[in-house]
């Protein structure tokens, strides 16, 4: 499943790129209201590669929010010429700008070693990424994976399915008769960890992903119903473990792969406080961990600083916070907003949080939660739910990190509900 992409330099490929300050004056996460670029995708030729790379990048890059495709070159920002070469399994691709623009243009190569369906998406991910890197000043999240929980409407039983950013078709990855969910990528992004009660207690299970391994192993059992397990950015796994009475405490683990099978070696107990504490995730820079306790009386949101184990609050509005989420800079957190029975999508600033007022991800009229963002921090996905009756069903969507608009990521039938979406660190 996994493929090594290799880009081959055909011409002369100028050097100048588009400016940094040029690109980031395009995208910024901090601000809401982003006019989307206008772009132009042509093809000067037809063949069995041309025509497919054409057809998926223009859908992809409507779906990075970011770009609208415009058919008249005349009326784009920018101009993207993909032309046959002598060599059938490559193809030019000529990024430029328009007419009176400063910016230079940008000529490179591509090769393809077959016509596959899904290689050739793979292949127009990684160009879409590399537009977006040079128009927007961000790396792109096309091709990263994301996995959910999905259940037909009144069965017990979730699923994992998992499917590309950009890509249309979805594929099931559990076959075990539990409940799973609870989905944690370790910080490669080729493994995931999730969550299964069975009829016998709670278990962690431990998944290969690139390449896929429908079968996986057990690496934690526990007698009772337990809370999803997190696998943290220095490899740790932090858990939170019932402690008797209403105290629920998070355990920190290690992930240890020495023997037969993959298993967790208890390390230490980073909570000693009566209140129920869940819910960790651990910050990119491996140093603060997000949790939620309702130590004063609610669920909200903590910070610990690991070296120092001193916490504070986050969450300093509302009563009933959950799900925090960090970007992949370190520098926010998005979370979800339970009030008058309604469940909205914040994410807020980390750092000189006075007020602790976050800032609206999902739209007003749908209720979402379980946010994850996605690797270059452009996008947040969530569970959202727009019908209010009880036939209504979950589905995952996204949005802007800064706010805005619901697009619909996955396209299941009605009568199956997605929920707790997870997505990995980029393009493998």
């Amino acid at each position: 499943m996994k493929i090594i992409f290799k880009l081959t330099l055909l011409f002369g490929v100028s050097l100048y790129l588009v400016l940094p300050a040029l690109a980031l004056s395009y995208y910024d996460i901090n601000k809401p209201g982003i006019e989307k670029l206008k772009l132009s995708i042509t093809a000067n030729g037809s063949s069995d590669i041309i025509d497919p790379v054409v057809e998926q990048l223009r859908s992809q890059m409507q779906k990075t929010l970011l770009f609208n495709i415009v058919d008249d070159s005349d009326e784009a920002t920018f101009n993207l010429d993909i032309n046959p070469t002598p060599d059938q399994k490559i193809i030019s691709v000529k990024l430029s700008g328009a007419q009176g623009t400063s910016f230079e243009a940008i000529t490179k190569g591509m090769k393809f070693s077959n016509e596959d369906g899904e290689y050739i998406n793979l292949k127009s991910s990684q160009l879409g990424n590399f537009l977006t890197d040079k128009l927007m000043g961000i790396k792109g999240s096309l091709g990263s994976i994301l996995v959910w929980s999905a259940a037909k409407k009144g069965e017990g039983q979730n699923s994992l399915i998992m499917q590309r950013f950009g890509a249309e078709k979805s594929q099931k990855v559990t076959y075990n008769f539990y409940n799973n969910t609870g989905v944690s990528w370790n910080p490669k992004g080729d493994a995931i960890i999730y969550s299964a009660q069975t009829g016998n207690g709670s278990e962690v299970l431990w998944q290969g992903f690139l390449p896929l391994r429908l079968k996986s192993e057990s690496i934690y059992f526990d007698e009772g119903k337990g809370s999803s397990a997190s696998w943290g950015s220095n490899g740790k796994v932090y858990l939170a473990k019932y402690m008797g009475g209403k105290n629920t405490d998070i355990i920190e683990y290690e992930f240890v792969t020495g023997g037969t099978t993959p298993s967790l070696e208890r390390i230490r107990r980073i909570t000693k406080h009566s209140a129920i504490e869940t819910e960790p995730v651990l910050s990119p820079d491996g140093e603060t961990l997000a949790y939620i306790s309702d130590k004063t009386g609610s669920p909200q949101i903590y910070l610990m600083d690991l070296s120092t184990k001193k916490s504070r609050r986050l969450t300093l509005s509302d009563k009933y916070n959950i799900n925090p989420a960090w970007s992949p800079d370190g520098s926010m957190i998005a979370y979800c907003n339970v009030k008058n029975n309604k469940s909205t999508v914040f994410r807020l600033g980390v750092a000189d949080n006075i007020i602790g007022l976050g800032r609206q991800v999902s739209p007003n009229g749908m209720n979402a939660e379980s946010p994850v963002w996605s690797p270059d921090g452009s996008m947040i996905a969530y569970s959202g739910n727009q019908g209010t009756g009880k036939g209504s069903n979950w589905k995952i969507y996204y949005s802007l990190s800064s706010g805005g608009s619901a697009s619909r990521l996955t396209n299941s039938a009605d009568g199956i509900n997605e929920t707790n979406p997870a997505w990995n660190s980029g393009l493998k």
